[in-house]
């Protein structure tokens, strides 16, 4: 039930995919809703504050989920998705992984741009480890920006093709990402 089987996805293949989901949809709304913020707005440093901290926990997630992908094994695909669907599916996740790594990256560069640390939640403070230029600064500003809003459309394709599967196709692509498979259990072979 923990694990991923050969067609059902187990309990921690679905506790990151969601967690990560979740964060990431909600980080990309308060960052487009922080960025009309003004300075003298009370939630102008409390919003960036929380958008570092837990762009710093999907960091975290996103590489725990790249651990247990390592060890873990990956269902195969329903009946019901094509060969095009499958490698369409391939190259999102992929893409989204990526995502997962180079958006809390360019938020550390922007952030971390005067020197100054992240502070994640008050419990520990991330290190500003280098010196970041003015154009690496920009360079950085500017890719957090496009890529965010492309994961986000990216995400929305994704979540199409999965209901797409579901309801259309008759298939459990969803379900499968929903609610994890309890192992059968082994067929009692004592003689009575």
């Amino acid at each position: 039930m923990w694990r991923s089987g050969r067609d059902h996805y187990g309990l921690v293949a679905i506790g990151f995919h969601w967690s990560i989901a979740i964060a990431f949809v909600g980080l990309v709304g308060l960052g487009a809703w922080m960025v009309g913020l003004t300075y003298y707005d009370p939630w102008y440093n409390d919003s960036l504050a929380l958008h570092k901290a837990i762009g710093i926990a999907v960091l975290a997630l996103a590489l725990a989920k790249l651990g247990w992908k390592l060890i873990d094994r990956k269902p195969g695909y329903g009946p019901e998705v094509r060969a095009y669907e499958r490698a369409g599916a391939t190259a999102t996740h992929w893409i989204l992984g990526a995502l997962l790594i180079v958006l809390p990256v360019t938020g550390y560069l922007i952030s971390t741009s005067e020197g100054a640390g992240i502070d994640v939640f008050g419990l520990f403070e991330v290190p500003a480890f280098f010196d970041v230029s003015g154009g690496t600064r920009d360079l950085a500003i500017d890719l957090h920006y496009y890529l965010a809003y492309g994961g986000i459309a990216l995400v929305g394709i994704h979540a199409i093709a999965a209901l797409k599967h579901t309801f259309i196709d008759k298939g459990s692509t969803l379900i499968r990402m929903l609610i994890p498979r309890p192992r059968s259990s082994p067929v009692d072979r004592s003689v009575k």
